[in-house]
């Protein structure tokens, strides 16, 4: 599998061998607090758990769900879709190490995936949850066209705090 984004980004497969970069990359911490499902520290062995619930998905759909962001082959980040109900929605998730901010990566990067996952899985909607405060995730998404359909107040329980998340979809 490889989508390209750019002339030097790219989508690819998970691969055992992005062990080291990946526990790297994510571990920083402004990572875990944009983010809800990845854990701080994270551990090799989130890692190899990670690319089990990787392997189950693509088993279940019959082809990968959640690319590796690279660079030049290097893993910068990650993308890729949950809740997927082929011919109807899917939610996008994704996350960039914080070496790459501000490059405008991650906003080719959802654009593209969103290409392809409305072409590939003929959606009608694909969807993305921000929390409130992680104003550069809201505006890669409305760069590529996502409306905000509203806010959910406390929303998402996090480290004991209930955080309030906006609903973004972008609709066929």
């Amino acid at each position: 599998m490889h989508i390209e984004v750019t002339d030097e980004i790219a989508l690819t497969e998970f691969r055992p061998s992005d062990k080291a970069a990946c526990v790297e990359r994510i571990g920083d911490r402004a990572i875990y607090e944009h983010t809800l499902r990845i854990p701080h520290p994270y551990t090799p062995e989130h890692f190899d758990q990670w690319l089990d619930i990787v392997a189950e998905a693509t088993r279940q759909h019959g082809e990968p769900i959640h690319f590796v962001i690279r660079e030049r082959g290097e893993l910068i980040g990650s993308v890729g879709f949950e809740d997927l109900a082929v011919g109807h929605k899917a939610e996008i998730g994704y996350w960039l190490a914080k070496a790459w901010w501000g490059r405008g990566i991650m906003t080719a990067v959802v654009a593209s995936a969103c290409r392809y996952a409305f072409a590939r899985w003929q959606l009608m909607r694909i969807t993305a949850h921000v929390f409130e405060s992680n104003l550069a995730s809201a505006r890669v998404l409305e760069k590529n066209s996502f409306a905000c359909e509203g806010l959910l107040r406390k929303y998402y329980r996090k480290d004991g705090q209930f955080l309030n998340s906006r609903l973004y979809a972008l609709v066929w």
